[in-house]
């Protein structure tokens, strides 16, 4: 009974995983003929079924940048379309797949069918077009310093630490304010190169580059902060709501671990 236990929770799990793998593919397949490109997904979220029927948690990291860099050179000479949703994750992934995703010599788009905050943002914002269902919502891009045993803190407020306390700060402090500074300034230099040329001025406000920059980099808006389609236009970037309704049918494929809300399809 053990063995025949083990082994159905080794199996099954994996021919669902096998299943569910498929029907994406196929709806990636009908995506591509309907929309004319090649489409990509990065979508990190927590599934129901999994190894041993155990969720993992996802973020960005570095196999996701070395797969999409790669999907990115085979593809060179089609218009690309690069669906998110994601919590963020490691700044050198998301500003690798951003930078690798702007210099595509065709047309890029991102599509935002939830969310796609912090890393994600950085990547949205090297496409072409975003493209955002009405309530999605994506974020800033300040950047999360910190370690294990203190946690992440922004790194705007790391340095407001270091300058309120000023001599009677830790040398921790002051060490993670000066990394602090060294990362804002990559971000700001990172978010100006993606955003060239690509700002939408707003009547009676005066939205450049800069400021776009700053709005998002600055530490203004807490990390967590959703901005909406709308507000995104609103600050100055150029986004789109004109969403494809077969992106969301695509996602209904990912069976999430809760299942706290019912509805009869």
């Amino acid at each position: 009974m053990f063995v025949f236990l083990f082994l159905y929770a080794i199996i099954y799990p994996r021919s669902q995983l096998k299943k569910i793998r498929m029907q994406r593919i196929a709806k990636l397949k009908s995506m591509e003929r309907r929309h004319g490109c090649k489409v990509l997904t990065m979508i990190h979220r927590r599934e129901a079924i999994s190894f041993f029927g155990l969720p993992a948690y996802q973020f960005i990291d570095e196999e996701d940048a070395e797969q999409i860099l790669r999907w990115i050179r085979k593809y060179r000479d089609y218009p690309l379309e690069l669906i998110l949703h994601t919590p963020g994750g490691q700044l050198h992934a998301s500003i690798q797949i951003a930078r690798a995703l702007k210099n595509h010599p065709k047309k890029t788009r991102v599509l935002v069918p939830h969310y796609s905050m912090s890393g994600g943002t950085i990547i949205a914002l090297a496409a072409d077009e975003i493209v955002m269902d009405k309530d999605a919502v994506i974020g800033p891009i300040d950047p999360q310093v910190g370690d294990l045993m203190r946690g992440l803190f922004p790194a705007p407020s790391w340095i407001y630490a270091a300058e309120m306390k000023k001599e009677n700060a830790e040398d921790v402090t002051l060490v993670m304010s000066d990394i602090s500074r060294k990362a804002l300034k990559l971000t700001r230099n990172v978010a100006t190169e993606l955003l060239e040329g690509k700002i939408t001025p707003v009547p009676g406000r005066e939205n450049s580059l800069d400021k776009v920059v700053e709005k998002l980099v600055s530490g203004e808006m807490i990390h967590s902060t959703p901005l909406s389609a709308a507000e995104a236009k609103e600050i100055g970037l150029s986004v789109s709501t004109d969403f494809p309704e077969d992106v969301h049918e695509f996602m209904k494929l990912f069976r999430p671990v809760k299942r706290n809300v019912e509805y009869v399809e």
